[in-house]
């Protein structure tokens, strides 16, 4: 019997598989964390991957930019960039919310038209597959409006965290201004 060893595994599981490292990207040492799988549910992490990057190459700038843009220019575009995260996270989380709304809906519609189909072929009949069916639609009322209620607690901390940002990305940009102003004027 012939035993695999450690290299043939590490082979076989990591160097063919879709975590592992691609030799293009660089050595920065920051790699590691921008490896997202090649398919399946990360590839949704694709553009917090780009940005992640931009974010940890931002420091590479030229020196002979103005003195505004030395001081504040990095803080200032790390902020645009974590406003583009935030606003990521929003939409990711609206589109779940429309996609768990829509198949409610379509269950809440399936459920009324089973009960009307039930109330004509049996009008007079209240039986207990009308009150199932009644039970079930306002079960998924329920749920439709615990959807709701859950998506705007969800957002909410983000949607606070997004404004909070903008008003200091804001703040960093009139300082930027300001001190590029007062270079101008002593030029």
């Amino acid at each position: 019997m012939e035993y695999n060893t450690t290299a043939e595994l590490q082979k076989i599981y990591f160097s063919n598989s879709q975590y592992s490292i691609n030799p293009s990207v660089g050595n920065e040492g920051y790699d590691s964390l921008l490896q997202w799988p090649s398919n399946g549910y990360f590839e949704k992490f694709k553009p917090d991957a780009a940005l992640l990057r931009e974010v940890l190459t931002l420091y590479d700038r030229p020196q002979y930019l103005s003195v505004a843009e030395q001081v504040f220019g990095t803080q200032a575009r790390q902020q645009k960039l974590n406003l583009k995260h935030l606003a990521n996270i929003l939409y990711e989380r609206a589109i779940l919310h429309a996609r768990h709304l829509k198949e409610i809906n379509r269950r809440l519609m399936d459920c009324h038209e089973k009960l009307s189909i039930l109330k004509m072929h049996f009008p007079v009949d209240g039986g207990k597959s009308a009150q199932n069916l009644e039970k079930l639609i306002i079960q998924l009322e329920e749920q439709h409006r615990k959807e709701e209620i859950d998506f705007w607690k969800d957002t909410t901390e983000v949607r606070g965290k997004l404004f909070e940002n903008a008003a200091i990305y804001t703040a960093t940009n009139r300082r930027k201004a300001m001190l590029y102003d007062l270079e101008d004027e002593n030029a």
